[in-house]
This record gives C-alpha cells, structure tokens and sequence, in this order.
C-alpha cells in the first residue's frame, strides 16, 4: 500500500471538508445584517459549523500531516516552505478555538431574544453585535489569507523539490 497518497487523500480530503463551509460565511454575515430576525438562526448554524466540523476535522489534519510527513521521509526541519506552512496552520486552529468560536457563541447567546418587535430593519444592530461581528469577520479575513497561503506552500513548494 502507498502510504504516503493515503495520508495524502485524507489531508486533502480534511481540507475540503474543514474549510469548505467557511466560504459561505461572508454570504451569510450581510443576509443577517438585511434580515436580523434570522440573525440567532443564523450564527446558531455558524456556531455548529464551527464547532461540529470546521475545528475537529482541521485538527485531524495535523495527524495526517504528521502521516505524510512520516511516510514521504520528510524532514520538516529542512524544508521552509513546509515551516512556514505549519506554523501558520498552528496559528489558524489557535484563532479559530480561541477567537472564532468564542466570538460566534457570544453573538449567539447576544441574539438569542432577537431584534425587538416592529425594530426597524435598516438601524443596525446594536454596538456589542456590531463589535463582535466586526471581530468574527477581521479574523475571518486573516484566516482566509492564511488558508490560501497554505494551499500555495503547498503546492508550489517554494525553495524545495520535495512531492508528495
């Protein structure tokens, strides 16, 4: 058996899965902003998208980079595109469990009442969930740019030869 395009499905696979979902959150932010009597729907959905897919299936992606890494007879010491990759990969499960879900769970438990009767829908929300989303989608932009980052390290592999 080729462990190595084994590991290489599953992290592949892992990413799709992980991160795939995330691109419908900047469709969903300004739908919430036009019709905030869904906003608790909606962050409740993000929440559990978060929680229930995006961050455990990311963190099996570290077990499975270790099984290519492994199996392909990497030295990641050696390789500084594969470095750079870790680590900002390491920084992007660190903002997504102690930022983003922290962040969607406070606008969930924020809107949980829901804008009050007959609120007009053009006012904004108020400044708490203002913040918070703000917050939610700065860092939302940054993990982007970091997942992009990943995908292009790893497939131009800058300064090494070294495939999988």
């Amino acid at each position: 058996m080729n462990w190595t395009l084994f590991w290489l499905f599953l992290h592949i696979s892992a990413a799709i899965v992980a991160f795939g979902p995330t691109f419908v959150f900047p469709i969903i932010g300004p739908m919430i902003g036009k019709e905030p009597q869904h906003a608790h729907f909606a962050v409740v959905i993000m929440e559990k998208i978060e929680k229930g897919l995006v961050v455990p299936v990311a963190l099996t992606m570290l077990v499975s980079g270790i099984g290519l890494i492994v199996s392909s007879h990497i030295n990641p010491t050696g390789s500084v595109w594969l470095g750079v990759a870790i680590v900002i990969y390491l920084v992007e499960i660190s903002l997504a469990i102690f930022v983003q879900l922290p962040t969607t769970a406070r606008l969930a438990k924020l809107t949980e009442q829901g804008p009050p009767p007959g609120a007009p829908t053009g006012g904004g929300p108020p400044p708490a969930i203002a913040a918070l989303a703000r917050r939610s989608q700065m860092v939302g932009i940054l993990m982007t740019v970091g997942l992009f980052t990943i995908i292009f390290l790893m497939i131009v592999k800058p300064g090494g030869t070294t495939t999988f």
